[in-house]
């Protein structure tokens, strides 16, 4: 029942981790559940007490870069707010997950982190995942006819910056957001969960959690909820087949490429 709350935190840490009165009681509830595997004997990893650290780290993490943003655009600093855009305050959550993991205490995990190998199975298995995805990204994209804020931000940039730019930054927000995700999900979570739950349900849940995380993301809504479900249970299962992160990263950065092609091309 705790890794099934602690996966909860997580969710609703991503979801709504900034809404002013359910991002503390996120914070709260994860804290409990933090507080409650740090109490186990013997020096038990306790998984769901992980995942809780990693929803509490990201509540903090969003509240301080809001408020940074805020106060740097108080003293006259244009555009300081973007601080707290995704995904850096998944990235700041991450990094203060690996300063809390030190602390011995808690008892959180802390050998999450493998890049794995390049084996066969792995490689064929991410070449099948590059094209199916991005077809999928595109068939949302134009059944849900998507476009907005998203699309326009990318153009107003090509515009204002030029090409060489944007694809700088595309290329730097798909290698980061990636590493990021696959570090919160394939990473942290698959690797904490598989300690109080069996395998595939650990694998499972994971992708779930990646899932209902994009009901504000691309692809979003219910079915976006649907396809990214699907696409993070490959990449977990990608994450088992090579033992580690580096392929699901390979795989992932591929399909957040397609989706800046997506919004530049398309609609």
């Amino acid at each position: 029942m705790a890794a099934f709350v602690a996966a909860g935190c997580l969710v609703a840490a991503v979801v709504v981790g900034g809404h002013p009165v359910v991002g503390p009681m996120v914070a709260v509830v994860a804290l409990v559940v933090v507080a409650h595997g740090a109490r186990r004997q013997g020096g038990t990893v306790t998984g769901a007490g992980s995942v809780a650290a990693l929803a509490l780290c990201l509540v903090a993490a969003v509240w301080t870069l809001r408020g940074a943003g805020a106060a740097l655009e108080g003293v006259g600093v244009p555009g300081a707010a973007g601080i707290a855009l995704w995904p850096v305050p998944l990235v700041l959550a991450v990094g203060l997950y690996v300063v809390l993991s030190r602390w011995r205490a808690l008892h959180l995990v802390t050998d999450w982190f493998r890049a794995g190998t390049v084996n066969r199975t792995g490689a064929w298995l991410t070449v099948a995942i590059v094209p199916v995805s991005a077809l999928a990204l595109v068939i949302w994209s134009w059944a849900a006819a998507e476009d907005g804020a998203g699309q326009n931000a990318y153009r107003q940039l090509a515009e204002n910056q030029g090409v060489p730019v944007l694809v700088l930054g595309a290329l730097a927000f798909s290698a980061v957001n990636a590493a990021a995700e696959e570090s919160a999900y394939n990473g942290v979570a698959q690797r904490a969960l598989g300690l109080d739950l069996r395998g595939p349900v650990a694998v499972v849940l994971s992708a779930a959690m990646f899932g209902a995380s994009h009901w504000y993301g691309f692809p979003n809504g219910w079915w976006g909820v649907c396809l990214a479900g699907v696409y993070g249970l490959v990449l977990s299962v990608l994450r088992q087949v090579s033992r580690g992160l580096l392929l699901p990263w390979v795989a992932h950065v591929l399909a957040d490429l397609t989706i800046v092609a997506v919004l530049m091309t398309l609609w």
